[in-house]
């Protein structure tokens, strides 16, 4: 049986593991089978003498976090989110086998109502600056472990002072609450939002990459341009927009103060593009993101006085495309692409631009001595300002990714 003692020596190693793994239990229970096999201590059963204050032997902690998994399977499916590991195990406890009679969940440095309150901004209710670099620091701790990725979405809101100067500061901050709430309901429960400046916003994203973190981006950005454009103050339409950076783990940085300066470096990109614009951080010269794209499910045309001919799509930025073509294009020929996925009803998107550069690349190895045809990388410059046809091509991406029904 294992005792108050022993569970405190595991204590900050165990509530680090439980502050990485807050909502992927599977994961937990692989690093508390870790710490079993390389300590011989009793990890499962500590974590959770920890949390509930019940005691109970190696063999009995592991049944019961059997039981947590699945009550939280039980309650992701019941309520349409995943509760977390914790809820899990008070709802384990206390409806399930019903030893926690009065429960207090879970302990007092974890649960403190103070704490949370510190680590919450007064103005907009989003996780404050100094908890957010925490949080951040203990994802990509986590991220590097399990080889996954996570992005931070750095947002500015494009011309805030003079709307604040001009409406009031009471009004002022209430058009920042509404910018946060439009985050907050953009994003899933896995992901932390943050205010960590005076006009920012921030995001986290575990388990996201480039294009995924541009999709939300893109997504919260027209949302507060829609909002702001309907919304009055002083008597006339706020008029407010955002703009935004991001930067990607391990790609563009490996430690948190890094990836914090590269999201940065992305938004003032983002900024002298002419604002409210959502730009990715990128150190190469290219000003393009790669998608990997499923062969076969997509088409291109490319549309122009050479007549017509086909390609894959290989990346994409704010403002720009890159794809393969059989023919070369000539810089500066205006063409238009459209991306159409097989099935009866499916939906394309079209897109106009400028050819901004022309690349042979190099010959494939030939299969069964049978001749390649020439290969062409044609960049394309998007129209409108920041690449306006970019949102439709991550909402396309994402459409053909669920499957050929939400095509």
């Amino acid at each position: 049986m294992i005792t108050q003692e022993e569970a405190e020596g595991l204590r900050s190693e165990l509530f680090g593991l439980l502050a990485e793994d807050a909502y992927n239990a599977q994961r937990l229970l692989e690093q508390l089978d870790r710490l079993w096999r390389e300590r011989g201590a009793s990890p499962h059963a500590a974590l959770l003498m920890l949390l509930t204050r019940l005691a109970f032997d190696e063999a009995d902690a592991r049944r019961h976090w059997a039981g947590i998994v699945e009550r939280q399977q039980d309650l992701r499916k019941a309520l349409g989110r995943d509760p977390g590991i914790r809820v899990a195990l008070l709802d384990y406890f206390v409806h399930g086998n019903h030893q926690l009679v009065q429960p207090r969940l879970i302990d007092l440095e974890m649960t403190d109502t103070s704490e949370i309150d510190a680590a919450r901004d007064a103005k907009t209710g989003l996780v404050a600056d100094r908890a957010f670099r925490t949080a951040l620091q203990q994802e990509l701790r986590r991220a590097r472990r399990y080889g996954d990725r996570a992005s931070l979405v750095l947002f500015d809101l494009d011309g805030f002072a003079a709307v604040n100067a001009r409406v009031g500061g009471i009004v002022g901050d209430r058009l920042l609450r509404e910018a946060a709430l439009l985050l907050s309901n953009r994003i899933r429960d896995v992901d932390i939002a943050a205010r960590p400046g005076e006009d920012e916003l921030a995001v986290l994203l575990p388990e996201t990459d480039r294009n995924g973190a541009l999709l939300v981006g893109e997504r919260f950005r027209r949302e507060v341009e829609s909002f702001f454009s309907r919304r009055e103050a002083a008597g006339e339409s706020v008029g407010l927009t955002v703009s935004g950076g991001i930067a990607t783990f391990p790609e563009d940085a490996t430690t948190p103060d890094a990836l914090l300066v590269s999201a940065a470096q992305a938004l003032y990109q983002a900024k002298a593009l002419g604002k409210n614009v959502v730009h990715t951080f990128l150190a190469e010269r290219r000003r393009f993101l790669r998608f990997e794209l499923e062969p076969g499910r997509f088409e291109v045309e490319v549309l122009g006085s050479q007549g017509t001919t086909s390609g894959r799509p290989l990346v994409g930025s704010g403002s720009g495309i890159l794809f393969l073509a059989p023919d070369a294009i000539d810089v500066g020929a205006r063409i238009e692409i459209r991306l159409a996925a097989g099935g009866a009803g499916a939906r394309s998107v079209r897109l106009r631009g400028n050819v901004v550069r022309v690349e042979a690349l190099p010959a494939a190895i030939p299969v069964d001595g049978a001749a390649l045809p020439d290969r062409f990388e044609i960049g394309l410059d998007l129209d409108g300002p920041g690449g306006e046809g970019m949102p439709d091509v991550l909402e396309f991406l994402e459409r053909t990714r669920r499957g050929p029904e939400h095509a």
